[in-house]
């Protein structure tokens, strides 16, 4: 039998006639926990709204007292896999008449769940085969918002849309509501360990589910005894009873246990939050205490299993109160080149990818950013070439914060804006490396030649705002910097339009200087748009790619286009080309022909068809200026 448990809701009002809503989210208390910002996006979107949520039992713990859930459904995990058991809950389910169920687990079994509940709303993503048992379906996006930095949250909060009669502000920050008598219990439990609470406290989470899908614990011995030689900590441990033994392993190889208190765990979920709500800090494999500790707005630094990824989970980091490292970081091209199974089958290799001293750099930046700065040994001490990263901005308000937070390998950071009228100003000023010059905008190769001429540094960077920049190949160019072979290098980008990865339509080969030398490279002159650097030295290709999330709409990329068609325009006019029929039909058509049949943009798709459509329609754009600069010029002649 369903379990179901009250958890705000009056006895007088179940039952009273209100809509009612079911979420379901089967299993995991990272996944639980994150589904429940949905339950808050109901009432704001209807506070009468009646809110239920089924779950599996160890996850009900981060559910209670969320005051925007009225009542928890539990289950056994084990006993759901029954298909009789399956069928019996369903038909209870049924019987509650819900008039909205959202499925972010969209799974078999919740996806069998909702088919028996004949609610009047039955709310999922958009996936084959499974969308038609739904009412609403919204497309899942794989491009994290710049709000939350992770898919995790935006495509649950995104099933609520649906529900939307006009646009709000939707919540985004899942939380965990403990009672001020269960903090003082959790405080209780610390001094009777005799945790000494004038220092700081740092829950470590030393081990994932299993020993397989946890940071290799030899690294993780280094980690600790690091931490304790330098840092003034109470350090505590997160594990469950099951992993004890290799507990023991790992407190086996420390020099000494001072400061380390692994008795102090909590017995039960609810009792881990207790003691978490008094840490300062959580630091440790990437899971379901992440999750929580961010919840209870705790500072985290994530150590990502090799087939989990920062842009699925990484929620809210700004790599300052919320960071994470991957075994990507140090190396992209082999997540590029591998899937999940093939991830997952390796871990123990890429796990020794993700090497103790990038993750005790990365681990020294983090409790120095957040506790203050030590004094470390010289040899630990990163020296990084000075890099000064340009940029070139127009209402860039959607990336200039991503941008800014990539930026942090440059000594300072140059951004010629052209008078945009968003927040890019507002957001760009309050960095501290930031020199922020206003600028009317003329052309692009102007444009970027002053703002190369304002760098105070030999090395410069000039990545798009819509770029993202990788650890890989941050650290990548820092060590041809240091190298001094080339004095330029290419960068080869993955394309992206609303959203959607374009491996062809022409983009295959796509790729742009990012890096040089500013004594032996400018974009040449002559160019008002896709402008090139000319080179007077030597020049390399990086080996990491950028990912370019150009578009996410057709009418953007359209604008962008036409300022193309105009500046495009103004280069011929100035070569005195007059344009004729061969300019207006054939160039039009054979560049439709070129993204769509020679460079294979059929298989993006409808994409693909877009993508060499508005080339096409752009082509023919251009000439259309063209002839109207030379009207004009003719107009002029005439008087």
């Amino acid at each position: 039998m369903l379990e179901f448990q009250k958890n705000n809701l009056k006895d007088s009002e179940i039952g009273s006639g209100k809509i009612k809503a079911l979420i379901l989210q089967n299993k995991y208390i990272g996944d639980v926990l994150t589904s429940s910002v949905i339950a808050e996006n109901l009432k704001q979107i209807n506070p009468e709204i009646e809110v239920h949520f089924f779950c599996y039992k160890p996850a009900v713990t981060v559910l209670e007292n969320n005051p925007f859930i009225d009542q928890i459904i539990s289950f056994e995990e084990k006993k759901l896999k029954k298909i009789s058991v399956l069928n019996q809950y369903a038909n209870q389910i049924k019987q509650e008449n819900y008039d909205i169920v959202l499925d972010p687990y969209a799974k078999l079994q919740s996806r069998f769940i909702v088919l028996k509940s004949r609610a009047k709303r039955r709310i999922s993503y958009d996936k084959p085969f499974f969308k038609h048992i739904y009412t609403d379906v919204v497309e899942k996006t794989t491009i994290p918002t710049a709000e939350t930095s992770c898919t995790a949250i935006d495509n649950r909060v995104s099933l609520a849309t649906p529900l939307m009669d006009e646009k709000i502000s939707l919540a985004l920050h899942p939380k965990i509501y403990l009672t001020e008598d269960e903090i003082k219990e959790g405080k209780n439990i610390l001094e009777s360990a005799h945790v000494d609470l004038n220092r700081k406290t740092l829950m470590i989470g030393i081990l994932g589910s299993s020993e397989e899908k946890s940071w290799p614990i030899e690294y993780m011995i280094k980690l600790i005894s690091h931490i304790q030689k330098y840092y003034d900590f109470n350090l505590l441990f997160n594990y469950i009873p099951s992993q004890q033994n290799t507990v023991d392993k790992i407190l086996a190889g420390l020099d000494s246990t001072e400061k380390i208190y692994p008795e102090v765990m909590g017995k039960s979920v609810r009792e881990f939050l207790k003691i978490l709500y008094h840490c300062d800090a959580f630091l440790g494999n990437e899971g379901g205490a992440v999750n929580m500790s961010k919840a209870l707005d705790i500072p985290t630094f994530s150590i990502y299993s090799p087939h989990k990824f920062p842009a699925d989970w990484g929620c809210f980091e700004d790599g300052l109160h919320h960071v994470s490292v991957h075994f990507q970081d140090l190396d992209k091209k082999s997540v590029d080149n591998s899937t999940v199974k093939q991830l997952l089958r390796n871990t123990h290799k890429y796990y020794k990818k993700l090497n103790y001293p990038y993750v005790r750099t990365e681990t020294d930046k983090f409790l120095q950013n957040n506790f203050g700065k030590i004094d470390l040994p010289e040899e630990f001490k990163q020296d990084l070439p000075k890099i000064s990263a340009l940029l070139i901005t127009y209402n860039e308000e959607r990336n200039i914060q991503k941008f800014l937070d990539e930026a942090w390998y440059a000594d300072e950071i140059v951004i010629v804006d052209s008078e945009s009228t968003d927040r890019t100003a507002e957001i760009a000023k309050k960095h501290p490396k930031v020199t922020f010059i206003t600028r009317k905008f003329d052309n692009f190769t102007s444009q970027k030649n002053f703002a190369i001429d304002q760098a105070q540094n030999e090395w410069v960077t000039f990545f798009d705002a819509d770029e993202r920049i990788s650890k890989a190949l941050i650290f990548e160019m820092m060590d041809e910097i240091n190298k001094a072979e080339a004095d330029a290098f290419f960068v080869y980008r993955r394309f992206y339009f609303m959203e959607k990865y374009i491996k062809r339509s022409g983009w295959q080969n796509d790729k742009a200087i990012r890096l040089f030398r500013k004594s032996k490279n400018r974009y040449g002159e002559g160019r008002l748009v896709h402008e090139l650097i000319d080179s007077k030295g030597k020049v390399k290709f990086l080996q990491n790619k950028l990912d370019h999330y150009s578009y996410y709409s057709v009418e953007e990329y359209d604008r962008k286009l036409t300022q193309y068609s105009i500046l495009r325009a103004k280069e011929l006019f100035a070569k005195k080309l007059k344009p004729n029929v061969f300019h207006f039909w054939v160039k039009p058509w054979f560049r439709f022909v070129h993204h769509y049949v020679l460079r294979m943009g059929i298989l993006d798709g409808g994409e693909g068809y877009i993508i060499s459509k508005l080339h096409a329609h752009h082509v023919f754009k251009r000439y259309l200026f063209l002839s109207k600069m030379w009207e004009n010029e003719k107009e002029k002649k005439a008087k």
